[in-house]
């Protein structure tokens, strides 16, 4: 177990690279390009993308391999990061890797039912591939459920999702084996959390997994409730297991009659409470989270609980950068993209 004091140059790191992250100046710099390409030569001169770009002509970029960039700079960083002091060789700060590897596992499932003559290995990026490993390549080829499974004999995977009940055609339903996938990921993050480091930084990761959880709970159930009408059974069964606000507060939001009276009910929790007036659910509680992530960053000495929290950062980064891009794409006015970013 590496103490606080080996690994604070980790956490000073991390520092340094989250003063280059983008500002609301800067999206607001990169919303105001009248084109795609106009758009990546901006990113090609931001700190936290240029290397990304080195290669690349912004000119002749398109959208998708734009986005392609983004995903692997963030990826190639959190990699730089875990092995900067050693980190990698610490079973927690795997997570992202074991993340990707259940994104790959569903992207399977999801091409196996919808019987279409094609793998999922050309979605499948080649910078994921290479720290992956070759067993992701038999993964995203599998044109069965039983081959998938067979795949995934001898991993934790494989007790998961052989207890996935199949339909007549074979097939087992994809929300059932994501959410015994997403809650077997979340269950080892949370052990290793308990097991892996000292009290305090154990309790603050933590802290931060189930804050986690709780907005992505919170955010389906609102949807499922408002959108398609759910009952709370239904919403019950289609939740995360844990939370970080307990169960008896998250049961009340699922028990609620509709979108309405459960976003008066989120509102008094610690999600809702200081939280944007916007009836767009996503920002309304990933600006919480957010302002949660970056005291985190300013203040903690833990270096996986700054790990943890500035990978969550990069990807709401790119989440905004991507919905910039594709606002621009189909001509859609700034002040409507900045509307659907989520910033403090």
């Amino acid at each position: 177990m590496l103490d606080k004091q080996s690994t604070n140059a980790t956490s000073a790191k991390i520092r340094a690279m989250y003063a280059d992250m983008f500002t609301i100046d800067n999206y607001r710099e990169l919303m105001s390009k009248k084109s795609v390409p106009d758009a990546a030569e901006y990113l090609s001169r931001h700190p936290g993308f240029r290397d990304a770009f080195r290669e690349t002509d912004p000119n002749t970029i398109h959208r998708g391999y734009l986005e392609e960039l983004i995903g692997r700079e963030n990826f190639e960083t959190y990699i730089r990061v875990i092995k900067f002091q050693g980190l990698d060789k610490q079973p927690f700060y795997s997570f992202l890797l074991r993340k990707n590897e259940v994104m790959t596992i569903l992207s399977a499932i999801n091409k196996i039912n919808s019987s279409l003559e094609v793998t999922a290995l050309p979605e499948l990026p080649g910078y994921l591939i290479k720290h992956l490993g070759s067993r992701v390549l038999d993964i995203a080829a599998a044109e069965t459920y039983s081959e998938l499974l067979q795949i995934l004999k001898g991993t934790q995977y494989y007790k998961v999702l052989s207890k996935v009940p199949l339909r007549e055609d074979g097939k087992a339903d994809f929300t059932e084996c994501e959410l015994r996938l997403r809650n077997n990921y979340y269950a080892g993050l949370l052990e290793q959390a308990e097991k892996g480091f000292d009290k305090s930084s154990a309790e603050e990761l933590k802290s931060l997994i189930l804050k986690e959880i709780d907005c992505r709970n919170i955010v389906n159930a609102y949807r499922m409730k408002a959108y398609f009408g759910y009952s709370a059974d239904e919403i019950k069964r289609r939740s995360l297991k844990f939370s970080g606000i307990g169960k008896r507060t998250m049961d009340r939001i699922y028990e609620s009659e509709d979108g309405e009276q459960m976003l008066e009910l989120i509102n008094k929790t610690a999600y809702g409470k200081n939280s944007p007036d916007t009836d767009n659910i996503e920002v309304k509680i990933n600006s919480v989270k957010i302002r949660r992530l970056r005291s985190v960053l300013t203040n903690s000495t833990s270096a996986a609980a700054s790990v943890y929290a500035f990978v969550q950062l990069c990807d709401i980064e790119a989440a905004n950068i991507i919905r910039i891009i594709e606002g621009i794409r189909y001509g859609v006015e700034p002040a409507v993209i900045e509307s659907q970013l989520v910033t403090l």
